[in-house]
């Protein structure tokens, strides 16, 4: 089978199923996982999919946005970079928002180290994973985005109005060469804008593999953060 017709089978199963693994379509193409690996590659070079941790997820031009369970899978490491750099910006007493992101999860265990937080979140995961920490833990309630796990609407809107953050801890899936921070949904959009309304101080966390990206919905500028921490 020549790359052409590869490229559009690979194309035919992920519309089906909308994620795949490199050992799935192996087998469903009768070739190498070498092979599928450099096919996914070029797709991805072409904007159709997405590249995971061991497989691929199609995109909607670029805006289809990658379920949660799949982003905690992806740049691993370079979160971890990240998330020990923006420890950097805690202390004691603080209130902090964080948002319903991958990458923000990965500052929770750095909160172990200090004492009377309160933290504010609209993530279902992110709550979740707060629980064992000793600090006041909030999560906004609201309408919930099945594929995020993100709290969405007036209801977690007028929630997060009711407090005055220090700092908020956000991320999001691009920034451009021009510095707009954007994002594939307008909810989590939405969200994030009252949360920079409602905290003094704005630390932006972006893998190095979201930088010259740019999606449908922005979100803030560059020049309105205090803090751009990427891995790189």
């Amino acid at each position: 089978m020549f790359e052409p017709e590869r490229l559009e089978q690979i194309l035919t199963i992920l519309r089906r199923t909308q994620t795949a693994t490199v050992k799935h379509l192996a087998q469903q193409l009768y070739v190498s996982e070498a092979t599928v690996r450099r096919d996914l590659n070029e797709l991805e070079r072409r904007g159709f999919i997405s590249r995971i941790h061991g497989g691929a997820v199609l995109t909607d031009g670029a805006n289809r946005e990658v379920p949660l369970f799949l982003r905690e899978q992806q740049n691993t490491q370079s979160k971890r970079i990240i998330a020990a750099k923006a420890a950097q910006h805690l202390c004691d007493g603080q209130v902090i928002f964080l948002d319903a992101s991958s990458t923000a999860m990965y500052l929770i265990p750095h909160f172990e180290r200090f004492q009377n937080l309160t933290i504010i979140t609209n993530g279902l995961k992110t709550s979740q994973n707060l629980r064992s920490l000793k600090h006041n833990v909030y999560c906004t309630g609201g309408l919930m985005l099945h594929n995020s796990l993100a709290y969405i609407g007036d209801f977690a809107a007028e929630f997060i109005r009711h407090f005055n953050a220090d700092i908020f801890f956000f991320s999001s899936l691009g920034i451009s060469e021009d510095g707009r921070i954007t994002d594939a949904s307008s909810e989590e959009t939405n969200i994030r804008r009252i949360m920079l309304e409602q905290s003094r101080k704005h630390i932006f966390l972006c893998d190095s593999s979201k930088q010259g990206k740019t999606y449908c919905y922005n979100l803030c500028n560059l020049s309105q953060v205090d803090d751009y921490i990427s891995d790189k």
